[in-house]
């Protein structure tokens, strides 16, 4: 057989590799162990909470003062006896769970409706309204004019006090902005040739093209949904509307007042085979932060694309 009849093997690429010097090498390795040292400094606190949440209560009484307890087996009784007869901790988990998803669908249509017209150059007046967004930016009105006005509108010990006063971040919306300002205007104009609205446009050409943007920003506002307490703190002050108290706050007033009695038990407060009050509280923490401890993975790609997209142009 010739050689011409031969088939030809590809060519591997050449990869130019840099060639580090002895210091380079030894700053990385002393930047990788800070880094693992420091992961796990922050890493080793939320280990403890969840060990003494697993740990049978043999095994805490046995070491009452150790930082970390390693149980001898793992059991879920503590969250068993934590959930069968809290009413109190259900509701909030409830509410936690209605605030986050209204708050964010909430968030993500206002920054977008917001963000998508500021985008276009034809829009009368765009640069003086950015000037009022930038203003809000560095200059807020403060807890007792923002309180004032909520009050005045009714909203005070109601629901919508946690979902209307927050409802745009003016930041998230300059990096939706700066990511509508990418997309190239031949897309708009040949939709536009086609017979679309603006409606029409945004919705089926830009929309799918924002995902990735999208998806991180509403973990952001999702993350300060489920988290946030202080305005729980300012604008539901009512001994009514304590029944609107999300999980955060309820796990805030059993924390700094060791008060396991918040959760409403009823008889089981007084129950002679429930957990101590600090394995209780280290299944509340576990419970409140769960959800978003197993969301993050599956949005965790989208944070690179859709930030640097929306934050770089061109």
């Amino acid at each position: 057989m010739s050689s011409e009849s031969k088939t030809k093997q590809p060519k591997r690429p050449v990869r130019n590799r840099i060639r580090q010097s002895a210091g380079d090498r030894v700053f990385g390795a002393v930047n990788t162990l800070v880094m693992v040292l420091l992961s796990l400094i922050a890493l080793l606190p939320v280990f403890s909470v969840f060990l003494l949440s697993v740990t049978p209560m043999a095994d805490v009484q046995r070491n009452p003062n150790a930082f970390i307890v390693w149980p001898s087996q793992i059991t879920l009784s503590h969250f068993v006896w934590l959930f069968r007869g809290s009413s109190r901790l259900v509701d909030a988990y409830v509410i936690t769970i209605l605030r986050t998803v209204v708050g964010t669908l909430g968030c993500l249509l206002v920054t977008v409706l917001t963000a998508y017209p500021m985008s276009k150059k034809f829009l009368p007046g765009r640069n003086g309204i950015m000037m009022f967004f930038f203003f809000t930016m560095i200059f807020t009105g403060g807890m007792v004019p923002t309180y004032i006005v909520v009050n005045s509108l009714k909203l005070t010990n109601t629901f919508w006090a946690m979902i209307l006063p927050p409802l745009m971040s003016v930041y998230y919306m300059i990096i939706m902005r700066t990511f509508f300002q990418s997309i190239p205007e031949e897309l708009d104009e040949s939709a536009r040739i086609d017979g679309a609205n603006d409606f029409i446009i945004l919705l089926r050409i830009i929309m799918p093209l924002a995902l990735p943007t999208l998806a991180s920003i509403g973990l952001f506002y999702a993350v300060y949904h489920w988290n946030s307490f202080m305005d729980v703190i300012i604008y539901l002050s009512g001994g009514s509307a304590r029944r609107l108290w999300p999980l955060q706050m309820l796990l805030r007033e059993i924390v700094i007042n060791n008060n396991i009695g918040e959760l409403s038990l009823g008889g089981l407060v007084q129950d002679a085979r429930r957990p101590n009050a600090q394995a209780i509280i280290s299944c509340t923490i576990v419970v409140s932060s769960l959800p978003i401890i197993c969301l993050y993975p599956f949005l965790q790609r989208y944070f690179v694309k859709g930030l640097m997209v929306g934050a770089v142009k061109g």
